[in-house]
């Protein structure tokens, strides 16, 4: 019976401690947003006047040596995409430069999770388009290769304009 007597303060406690910290951490949260947004919008702003330039759309590429598709994506896709195209190597990321736009747009648009294989489609005032090709060639190697040709032709079309 003492542990109940005990947790029951530490309880109460814990709730005025919380209540009376909520502007503190209410107002970190808020800035790690604002944060975050503002990161975002500067970025889209710098790929709309900069990195585009005079062209309607640019295209970013990630892949990397993996068996599963480095030979499908060096014959059926890195050949096809359009002469402005940057394509970084995930199996070479320790060569990317630091302070690399493209390494800077993938990473905040590609994500953590499903990132590589992916096609990232910017356009001039408009958000970016990603076409993740992990699951789908997951999908290829259980042979179903459905998903991986629409998604390939769909990101193919987009690129190309």
């Amino acid at each position: 019976m003492p542990d109940a007597a005990i947790s029951r303060p530490r309880r109460w406690a814990l709730v005025v401690a919380v209540v009376l910290t909520s502007p503190i951490w209410g107002a970190f949260v808020v800035l790690v947003i604002a944060f975050r947004g503002l990161a975002v919008l500067s970025t889209y702003l710098g790929v709309w006047l900069f990195w585009i330039g005079l062209a309607r759309r640019r295209v970013l590429f990630v892949y990397s040596d993996s068996p599963h598709w480095k030979d499908h994506v060096e014959a059926r896709i890195l050949p096809r995409l359009p002469s402005q195209a940057v394509v970084l190597n995930w199996s070479r990321r320790a060569e990317w430069p630091l302070l690399s736009f493209e390494v800077i747009l993938f990473r905040m648009f590609a994500g953590d999770r499903e990132f590589n294989p992916v096609g990232l489609v910017f356009e001039r005032f408009n958000v970016v388009e990603s076409y993740r090709f992990w699951q789908p060639f997951r999908d290829a190697k259980h042979g179903r290769t459905e998903r991986l040709a629409e998604l390939e032709a769909r990101f193919l079309k987009h690129a190309a304009g």
